[in-house]
C-alpha cells in the first residue's frame, strides 16, 4: 500500500489463555509458595540458577527504587534469545494464571511455550518508562510436577523480566468442543483431532476475552500450510452456507476448496485485532454424506481458524418477470428519425436504433431487452429503487407505463450527438419512476440511468438503473472460455482484478465489481463492458450471477459500499432530495472486450476529462527517482543531496525525458528541517532537476485527538476532522491511520498550509497518497456531502484549486473514480522490486491499462528498487513492467549501495527501452483468461511497428510460444523482431518462439517485412 507514517499499535490485554499440550520434563526444584486469600501464589525469579539463558540473555542488576524481587532481572532478550524457566512444580494438572512481572519502556512481545510445546506470541504494554515494573497475565495449562516455561524474543525485542507467579486459575477452558453450539447448523472445531494440518499451521492458545469456542484455533496459515476440516457431514447434497468464525487482524485471503472442486479465494474483512473473532458466510456445494473442506494459505498469510458451521442455505424465490414476452410489442403506431437514430413507437412498447444496436421496451411488463448485430445479447432488463423506509421501487410493479415524443430531446455533449429518451413509472402514492436512456450517432454504446421524483422528500442509497434476473438474461453469442472481469475500488492492500468464470452462482457477494465490469469469452474475445460514466455522488457496484456461460442475475447500483472493497464501515450515505439521481451507466457490446474497455475510459473522460497541463508543468512522462523505496523512514538531507548529484553524474544524459528528471522525496520528508528542505530544492534545480513531494490530504497517524491541526492557529483540532460515524465514533483506522473528513475547514486548511508551503519552497511534483480514505462513508462536516464520493470530489478539487495547475499531481493509493484530478494514478499498490509483485502489478495491467490516455494521462507501475529484484534478470524485468505500464518511469535504488549504482547505470540508460517509456502507451494484455493472475504476453501497436513484452514469472526456465497473429499483429507472412536490451535481430514467420530463463523477460520491437502486410 502507500507509504505508511505510524507505529505498531497494541492492544492493552490484561489476561490471556494459552491451552497447550504438555510435554514431559524433569527438573527437580520447586519455586517459593505463598498464600494469598486461600489462593497459593507459586513465585518463580527469572535470575533464578536452574534456569537457562539463551542467546544475549542475562542476568542484570535492578535498581532498588524499581523494586525487583531480589533486585535483579533477566535483560538482552533481543535478537534470538531466551528465558527458560525450569522446575517450575506444581500440585496438579489444571490451567495456572502465570502473572509475568516485567519491564518494557515500549511495547515489546514474547512468545511463550510450555514443556517444549509450540510457542503463543503476546504483545505487552509498555511499562510506564524502562524503570518502572508492569504486570500481565496469561493462562497456561501445566501438568502435575515439573514444568519449563520458555519465554523467546523470536528474534525481535521482548521486555526484561523480573520474575513469574502461578495461581490456580478460577476460570475455564472455553466452551466444550464437543458441546451443541448455537446456531441452526453443525459446528465443526478448527483443532478437532480429526482434521489435518499442513505446513506450519498448528493448533493455538486463544485469549479467553477472544472467546474461541473450547479456547483454541488453528494458526500459523502461512507460507504454503492448510487446515483441512474432515468428516463434514451433511444428510443430502445441495448448497449449504458455512460460516467461518476467524480471527485476521489485517485482511488476508485464504483459498477454500471442497472436496477434490476447484479452489476459490476470499478475503473476510480484517478483525478489530489480533485478539477479536469475526465471522464471514460464503456458500458452499456439498455432497451426501462426509466432505472435506480445505482451508489454504496459497503460498502467502491467511487468518487464524476458529470453527465453522454448517447451515442449510435457503433458495431463493426469484420473480423473472415473463422476459419471453420482450419482443411482443404489437404493431408500430409511430416513427421519427433523428440522425442516424431511429424510434418508434408500439402499441405495447417502443424500439430505439442507432445502426449497430436495438433497444426493445416492453411498457406492459417493464422490461427491456438489447440487441447488437440481430442477436438479443441481454433481457428481462428493469430498474430499482430501495427507500430509506424499506420500500423497493420496482419498474416492473408500478400500475403504469409511458413513452411520449415530447419526452425524446436531442442532445449534443462530450459522446456526440444523440437523444434522450424517458420512459415513466407511474403510481398513486408512489414516487414516479424515470429510466432514461441516452443514444448517439455512430457510438456501439448508449447510456442508461434513471430519476426517482417525489413531492416529499425521499432518501436512498442504493438505485440501480440496470437489473437483470432471468435465466440466460445475457448472452454473448460465443462460449469457448467465458468471463466476468471483477474490478476492485482502489489500489489499497494490494487489490487484484480478477477476470473469473462467469459460471459462479454461489458466494457472488464476494465477487461484486467496482464501476466496471466486461462479459466476455476470452477465445472470441466479443464481449458486453458496463460501467458508471458519473463519479459525482455514488460508488457503484456490479452484483452478477451466472451458469452454463450466460449471466443469470444482474444488478448495476449506486450504493456499494464494502468492508473489503471499499473498505467501508459504514453503509453508504443516504441521498435525499424530492429528486434523486442513479449513476449514469454506460452498456456497450464489442468484437474485442479490450476495445471496449478503452471505449469504457474514453466515454468516462467525456464526461470528465482529465487533469490538463497547465503553467509549465512538462506534459511527458515524469522521469527520475522516488526516495521510499530506497530509504523509507531514513530519508535525510545528505542522502537527497547524494542522489541528485548522481543522476546529475551518471544518469542524466539518458535516463531524462525532455531533460526533466525529478527527484521526489516520499513520506518522512518531514525528517529535513525547514531549511534542508529549501537546500534540497535548491541543490536539486542548480542540478537542472525538478523536485518532488508526498503527502497524506486525507489521513491521520496518530492518536492525540487534542493535538491541533496545522495551519488552523489552534482553532480546530484532530478529534475535529477526523471523519466519525452516525453515532459519533471516529471510523476504525485503515492502513494505521484514521479518515479525515475533506469536507471540513480544518483539513481544507491543513492541505493549504502544506501545499502552499511546497509551492513556496519550489517543488514541482507532488505524490498524494492514501487518498481512499477521503472516499470514506461517515457524517462530514458539510451536510451537502451525503456520501463518501461527494465529500472526495469536495476534497480533491479543493487540492486542485491550492495547487493551481503548478505541480504534476500523481495520486497513489487511491479510487480507480473519479479521475479528474490526478495526471497519473498507481495502476497498483505498491512494489518492492521483487518478482512476485511484479507479477501483482501486471495483474493490474493486465484488466487495467485502458485508463491509460483515457481517464488519466499516465498510469503509474510505482517505482523501479532494482537492488531488490533478486537477480539481473527480475531487475530488467522490473524496468520492463514498467515501460510498458503507462508510465511514471521512477527509480528508488539507494545510491550509496554500489550493487545499486552498478544496476542503474545498466538498466536506466538503455535508450531503446527507455523510448518505450518515454511514450507513454500501456501495453495491451494479449489474454485475458488469468484470474487472478497476469498475463504474461503484452503488446502495443505504434503505427506499422509494434512492441511485444514476454514474461517469466517464475525462477525456472521456460519456454513460451507467441502466435503473432493472436497477439495483434496481422497479416505478416514474416517479420522482423529487435530485441530492445541487445539490439539483436531476428526474423519469425506465424509465431515466435521465446527462450526465457528464471524471471526474464523480453522487450521486442516488430516490423513487418515489405509485402508482407493485408
Amino acid at each position: 500500500m502507500g507509504n505508511k507514517k505510524f507505529g505498531k499499535s497494541v492492544m492493552v490485554v490484561l489476561t490471556m489463555l494459552l491451552l497447550q499440550t504438555a510435554v514431559s520434563a524433569s527438573m527437580a526444584l520447586a519455586g517459593e509458595q505463598t498464600v494469598i486469600a486461600e489462593a497459593t501464589v507459586y513465585s518463580f525469579e527469572a535470575e533464578a540458577a536452574v534456569n537457562q539463558l539463551s542467546g544475549k540473555a542475562v542476568v542484570k542488576d535492578c535498581d532498588s527504587a524499581v523494586g525487583c524481587s531480589g533486585n535483579k532481572l533477566v535483560g538482552d532478550l533481543w535478537g534470538g534469545s531466551g528465558l527458560q524457566f525450569n522446575a517450575v512444580i506444581v500440585p496438579a494438572d489444571g490451567v495456572y494464571v502465570m502473572k509475568v512481572h516485567y519491564i518494557s519502556g515500549d511495547p515489546r512481545s514474547f512468545a511463550v511455550s510450555v514443556n517444549g510445546g509450540a510457542g503463543d506470541h503476546y504483545d505487552l504494554p509498555k511499562t510506564a518508562d524502562w524503570n518502572t515494573l508492569g504486570t500481565y497475565e496469561i493462562e497456561l495449562r501445566l501438568q502435575q510436577g515439573d514444568n519449563t516455561i520458555r519465554l523467546d524474543d523470536e528474534g525481535g525485542y521482548s521486555p526484561d523480566i523480573d520474575k513469574i507467579e502461578l495461581r490456580v486459575s478460577d476460570g475455564g477452558t472455553g466452551t466444550d468442543p464437543g458441546g451443541e453450539m448455537p446456531g441452526e447448523g453443525q459446528t465443526y472445531e478448527a483443532e478437532a483431532a480429526e482434521n489435518t494440518l499442513t505446513g506450519h499451521s498448528a493448533v493455538k492458545a486463544c485469549k479467553a476475552e477472544t472467546g474461541c469456542s473450547g479456547g483454541r484455533k488453528v494458526g500459523d496459515l502461512w507460507g504454503g500450510s492448510t487446515l483441512q476440516f474432515n468428516q463434514v457431514s451433511v444428510p443430502a447434497a445441495g448448497i449449504y452456507t458455512m460460516k467461518l468464525s476467524y480471527i485476521s487482524g489485517d485482511p488476508r485471503p485464504v483459498t477454500i476448496r471442497v472436496n477434490d472442486g476447484e479452489p476459490e479465494t476470499y478475503t473476510p474483512p480484517q478483525t478489530a485485532s489480533w485478539d477479536t473473532l469475526g465471522e464471514f458466510s460464503l456458500e458452499l456445494q456439498l455432497q451426501e454424506g462426509d466432505n472435506t473442506i480445505t482451508f489454504d494459505d496459497n503460498g502467502g498469510w491467511s487468518p487464524d481458524i476458529d470453527k465453522i458451521e454448517i447451515i442449510a442455505a435457503e433458495q431463493p424465490d426469484d420473480d423473472t418477470g415473463n422476459v419471453d414476452e420482450i419482443g411482443n410489442i404489437g404493431a408500430m403506431a409511430d416513427s421519427a428519425k433523428y440522425g442516424e437514430i431511429a424510434v418508434a413507437m408500439h402499441e405495447k412498447g417502443l424500439t430505439i436504433s442507432n445502426g449497430s444496436y436495438k433497444l426493445i421496451y416492453n411498457t406492459d411488463l417493464g422490461l427491456a431487452a438489447y440487441n447488437w448485430n440481430g442477436k438479443t445479447s441481454a433481457k428481462g432488463i428493469y430498474s430499482s429503487v430501495k427507500l430509506d423506509d424499506g420500500r423497493l421501487l420496482d419498474s416492473r410493479k408500478y400500475a403504469e407505463r409511458g413513452f411520449e415524443w415530447s419526452s425524446v430531446e436531442q442532445v449534443k455533449d462530450g459522446h456526440g450527438n444523440g437523444i434522450k429518451v424517458t420512459i415513466e413509472n407511474k403510481q398513486t402514492g408512489l414516487p414516479t419512476m424515470k429510466q432514461i436512456y441516452h443514444i448517439y450517432d455512430g457510438l456501439p454504446y448508449f447510456l442508461v440511468s434513471q430519476q426517482v421524483q417525489s413531492d416529499s422528500t425521499i432518501s436512498s442509497n442504493e438505485m440501480a438503473p440496470l437489473v437483470l434476473n432471468a435465466k440466460g438474461g445475457i448472452d454473448i453469442g460465443s462460449y469457448s472460455d467465458n468471463r466476468v472481469l471483477v474490478a476492485p475500488f482502489d489500489n489499497d492492500m494490494w487489490s487484484r482484478y480478477q477476470a473469473r468464470t462467469i459460471n459462479t452462482s454461489l458466494n457472488t457477494n464476494n465477487y461484486i465489481s467496482s464501476e466496471l465490469t466486461a462479459i466476455y469469452d476470452n477465445g472470441s474475445r466479443n464481449g458486453l463492458v458496463i460501467g458508471s460514466v458519473t463519479h459525482d455522488t455514488w460508488k457503484t457496484g456490479i452484483y452478477w450471477s451466472g451458469s452454463d456461460d450466460r449471466l443469470n442475475k444482474l444488478k448495476v447500483y449506486g450504493g456499494f459500499s464494502s468492508q473489503t472493497s471499499t473498505h467501508d464501515t459504514v453503509a453508504h450515505g443516504q441521498v435525499t432530495g424530492t429528486t434523486l439521481t442513479s449513476p449514469q451507466i454506460f452498456v456497450g457490446y464489442y468484437a474485442d472486450y479490450r476495445d471496449g474497455l478503452e471505449g469504457f475510459g474514453m466515454a468516462n473522460a467525456a464526461v470528465a476529462p482529465p487533469l490538463a497541463f497547465e503553467k509549465g508543468v512538462p506534459q511527458g512522462v515524469p522521469v527520475g527517482w522516488n526516495s521510499w523505496g530506497a530509504y523509507d523512514s531514513g530519508l535525510s538531507y545528505d542522502k537527497v543531496v547524494d542522489v541528485s548529484n548522481f543522476f546529475k553524474e551518471n544518469l542524466q544524459k539518458t535516463f531524462a525525458n525532455k531533460g526533466n528528471v525529478y527527484i521526489n522525496m516520499d513520506s518522512y520528508w518531514d525528517n529535513l528541517t525547514e531549511q534542508q528542505l529549501k537546500d534540497a530544492v535548491s541543490v536539486i534545480h542548480k542540478n537542472g532537476q525538478r523536485a518532488g513531494i508526498y503527502y497524506g490530504p486525507f489521513v491521520y497517524w496518530g492518536d492525540n485527538m487534542e493535538q491541533a491541526v496545522e495551519g488552523t492557529d489552534g482553532k480546530y483540532t484532530y478529534g475535529d476532522i477526523i471523519l466519525r460515524d452516525p453515532e459519533g465514533n471516529p471510523l476504525p483506522k485503515v492502513d494505521g491511520a484514521y479518515a479525515v473528513d475533506p469536507t471540513h475547514p480544518g483539513s481544507k486548511q491543513r492541505v493549504e498550509y502544506y501545499f502552499n508551503r511546497f509551492l513556496d519552497y519550489g517543488f514541482e511534483y507532488i505524490k498524494i497518497d492514501f487518498l481512499s480514505h477521503g472516499s470514506f462513508e461517515g457524517v462530514h462536516y458539510d451536510p451537502k456531502a451525503q456520501t463518501g464520493i461527494q465529500a472526495y470530489n469536495q476534497g480533491m478539487a479543493h487540492i486542485n484549486d491550492v495547487l493551481d495547475g503548478k505541480m504534476f499531481i500523481s495520486a497513489s493509493i487511491a479510487p480507480l473514480f473519479p479521475s479528474q484530478y490526478a495526471h497519473a494514478r498507481r495502476i497498483s499498490c505498491d512494489i518492492d522490486g521483487t518478482l512476485g509483485k511484479t507479477e501483482y502489478q501486471l495483474n493490474n495491467l493486465t484488466y487495467g491499462w485502458w485508463q491509460n490516455g483515457t481517464i488519466y494521462p499516465y498510469t503509474d507501475p510505482d517505482y523501479m528498487t532494482l537492488a531488490k529484484g533478486g537477480s539481473l534478470a527480475a531487475a530488467q524485468t522490473r524496468v520492463n513492467s514498467a515501460a510498458i505500464s503507462g508510465t511514471v518511469f521512477m527509480n528508488s535504488d539507494d545510491v550509496r549501495d554500489p550493487a545499486a549504482q552498478e544496476l542503474m547505470k545498466k538498466l536506466l540508460t538503455n535508450k531503446q527501452v527507455n523510448g518505450v517509456a518515454w511514450k507513454g502507451e500501456a501495453f495491451r494484455p494479449v489474454e485475458g483468461n488469468t484470474g487472478t493472475g497476469a498475463a504474461d504476453l503484452f503488446i502495443l501497436q505504434d503505427k506499422k511497428n509494434y512492441y511485444l513484452a514476454v514474461f517469466n514469472y517464475t525462477n525456472e526456465s521456460v519456454t513460451k510460444t507467441v502466435d503473432l497473429e493472436r497477439a495483434g499483429i496481422p497479416g505478416a507472412s514474416e517479420v522482423t523482431l529487435t530485441d530492445l536490451w541487445t539490439n539483436t535481430s531476428g526474423k519469425a514467420k506465424g509465431q515466435l518462439t521465446v527462450n526465457l530463463e528464471g524471471a526474464q523477460s523480453m522487450l521486442y520491437k516488430i516490423t513487418a517485412m515489405p509485402g508482407g502486410e493485408k
